[in-house]
């Protein structure tokens, strides 16, 4: 009997023991894991980030702010491990707000520990917005998709599902930013996407990597990852880098690379200026005749009867006829080097078209990311963009106004980052006549700048905080324009700025 019990009593505990084992597994956390860092290059997002360059004739590939934190060694931008959790839903939707002031965060920072106090920042002041990286500057998706994209992501937002559900729960309106033509990762996997030099895939001075805005395949590639962020649930596409390398109109001949569909096709410009140069010659030819006439009959009643009168009269007719004369319209340019320079506007323009068209079935908004100064000239056909042309083609233009980003002199400021009250107000002059011959303007919502362009030559630059970011917000309210972005690569904010002025 007392055997029997001590039988009894070792297989109650084992059975207890085990028990308590298979409590344990089923709800002890997984294993952290630590991001896949093969192949990648640090860091991840662009320095200069969205640029807004000076004039075409002082362009060059010089880095433009101040180098961002490796997130290697940055723990405060480092993803956080995985963590058990209820499998989030994408939010079914979030408010458009009354105008949209936002922030840049990059695929580090929105999958890591920074996120924590940038979701602080806005829910404590009249911020509303961020504009995340989903693919970044070297050509990663964000996040691990599955499909088709899967090869080109990287973990830095562990579950993007999630940051969508925290991101409506903080009435945060998100943006996703889809970095377009600047594209290391696959220029590198597909050279014949992108430029070749010397049996290389070309990079610029900063060693960043290009694929060809003339290639659909390439367009396609970028929509596809729009439709990944549309599909999380992002309400709006912003589209940054939409145009060829800075430069590029002196290196056209030099690179090797393909045209696709528009290597015999006429430019639409060309077929513009065809068709205003016939109507302006028929006119002319029109206005030509009478006058033509008057002084054939002038120059016959002088030589029948020279007389005072008849001179003067001829002399009226032969001087209205040579003035006229020199209204005589002049051929466009329709060189090959003209053709080339404005089929890149062409690719560029279309490729905008076709993403807004592309994604319509995801009810998302579509911005554009345009350099400042294709707002002050007729275009910047070298890098393809023409302002008023992208501008047709999206619901949001947001050009990059950066004061430390313009020339001396430009707007016949001597130092723009010296005064961004003043630069942005300039720029805000030329943008309104730009958008106000549309006839369906898109919103316009800028980039300005928080943060110290120290690169600049001593004197020509100051310290940006709150003061500074405070005049850029309060000169585009002065000019009419409500919404904006704010960039700082680092994602490193000032305190105390007056978002609302």
């Amino acid at each position: 009997m007392i055997v029997l019990g001590l039988l009894s009593a070792m297989l109650l505990f084992t059975a207890s023991c085990s028990s308590s084992k298979s409590t344990t597994e089923s709800t002890d956390p997984p294993a952290a894991t630590t991001p896949d860092t093969t192949d990648v290059e640090n860091p991840p997002a662009d320095p200069a980030g969205p640029t807004t360059t000076s004039p075409p004739d002082k362009q060059d590939d010089t880095q433009t702010d101040t180098p961002a934190t490796d997130p290697a060694t940055d723990p405060t931008t480092t993803p956080t491990p995985d963590t058990p959790s209820t499998p989030a839903t994408v939010p079914p939707g979030f408010e458009y707000p009354d105008a949209v002031r936002g922030i840049y965060v990059t695929g580090w920072s929105a999958g890591g520990e920074r996120m924590k106090s940038l979701l602080q920042l806005v829910d404590d002041t009249e911020l509303n917005a961020m504009v995340i990286d989903i693919k970044d500057d070297d050509g990663y998706i964000t996040f691990k998709p599955e499909g088709d994209m899967a090869e080109f992501g990287q973990p830095y937002i562990r579950d993007p599902k999630a940051l969508l559900q925290t991101l409506q729960e903080h009435h945060i309106y998100p943006i996703a930013r889809i970095v377009a033509f600047k594209d290391s990762v696959l220029a590198k996997k597909y050279p014949e996407l992108s430029y070749v030099l010397d049996g290389k895939v070309w990079r610029n001075g900063n060693g960043d990597g290009f694929i060809n805005p003339f290639l659909k395949e390439n367009w396609q590639h970028n929509v596809d990852a729009a439709i990944l962020a549309a599909k999380l649930g992002f309400q709006e596409i912003q589209f940054d880098y939409v145009r060829f390398p800075e430069g590029f109109e002196s290196r056209d001949k030099i690179l090797q690379y393909s045209m696709g569909e528009y290597k015999d096709k006429k430019p639409t410009k060309f077929v513009e200026q065809e068709k205003e140069f016939a109507e302006a010659t028929a006119k002319y030819k029109d206005g030509l005749t009478p006058l033509q006439a008057a002084y054939d009959q002038a120059a016959a009643d002088y030589d029948s009867a020279k007389t005072d009168e008849s001179k003067k009269t001829m002399d009226a007719a032969k001087k209205a006829l040579s003035d006229y004369k020199k209204t005589e319209p002049k051929a466009p340019d329709f060189s090959e080097k003209a053709r080339f320079t404005q089929l890149r506007v062409d690719a560029v323009t279309d490729f905008v078209q076709y993403a807004r068209e592309q994604l319509k079935p995801y009810g998302v908004k579509v911005s554009v990311d345009i350099f400042g100064y294709s707002a002050t000239l007729p275009e910047a056909p070298g890098i393809g963009q023409n302002f008023s042309r992208i501008s047709s083609n999206v619901d949001v233009i947001s050009s990059m106004i950066y004061p430390s980003h313009w020339s001396d002199g430009y707007f016949g400021i001597k130092h723009p980052d010296t005064e961004p009250y003043r630069l942005v107000q300039e720029y805000a002059k030329r943008e309104s006549e730009k958008l106000s011959a549309l006839s369906n303007p898109p919103i316009s919502r800028p980039w300005i700048q928080d943060f110290t362009a120290s690169w600049l030559a001593k004197g020509s630059y100051i310290k940006y905080g709150k003061d500074q970011v405070d005049a850029q917000i309060q000169a585009l309210k002065d000019a009419g324009i409500h919404e904006f972005l704010i960039w700082n690569a680092n994602n490193r904010y000032s305190a105390g700025v007056e978002y609302t002025p």
